[in-house]
């Protein structure tokens, strides 16, 4: 029986640490949906319509906006013109790539209560429509940070054409696995900690 114990350790001991591992190497990017609505009377409340990914690399944050879903705007064509910062505006920004222009410009956001936003309409008037992406570095932009919104134009709800949504972190689907997977080591450990004779 001690032998069988000591197994049982020993295997949640090393589950837990291969386990904990890899959470580290993924907490250095965020996934965050847009979104929920910040403002912009009668555009929907909730819409899952745009994924952000941010990966931190030393002092600097690569971005990768990924539209989708922006078809279920009403509107003729709804894009995607800007996303507005809350948190400190430092460094510049360097390393885009895409068709849409990315360049970071004072002001933005609804209430006039967010640092900056970068802009993705540029001179040419570009913008991110459904099923676009576009990637850009913010350089020295690690943990200056808070809160993101996304402004939707080109929308037709009445007398609103546009809307600023919020993001949300969400777990990327391999942190959940391993928090199951840890939760499954725990369980087990507790199973057997209450079977009599063990």
């Amino acid at each position: 029986m001690k032998l069988r114990n000591r197994f049982t350790f020993a295997t949640a001991t090393l589950l837990s640490a291969w386990l904990a591992q890899p959470v580290a190497a993924s907490a250095q990017t965020t996934v965050y949906h847009f979104g929920d609505l910040l403002s912009g009377d009668g555009a929907p409340v909730q819409l899952d319509f745009a994924t952000l990914s941010a990966t931190v690399s030393g002092n600097d944050v690569l971005f990768t906006l990924d539209a989708q879903n922006l078809d279920l705007f009403d509107g003729k064509q709804p894009f995607i013109g800007a996303l507005t910062i809350d948190g400190d505006r430092v460094g510049g920004v360097g390393g885009v790539s895409g068709d849409s222009p990315v360049k970071m410009v004072n002001g933005g956001g609804p209430n006039g209560g967010w640092e900056f936003r970068f802009d993705l309409t540029g001179k040419k008037k570009d913008r991110l429509v459904d099923d676009e992406s576009v990637s850009w570095t913010w350089i020295g932009g690690a943990g200056h940070f808070t809160n993101i919104g996304a402004h939707v134009q080109g929308l037709d709800y009445g007398g609103t054409t546009s809307a600023w949504y919020q993001t949300l972190a969400v777990p990327e689907p391999g942190a959940y696995a391993m928090f199951l997977s840890g939760l499954a080591v725990l369980g087990v450990s507790a199973l057997r900690r209450r079977r009599p004779g063990s």
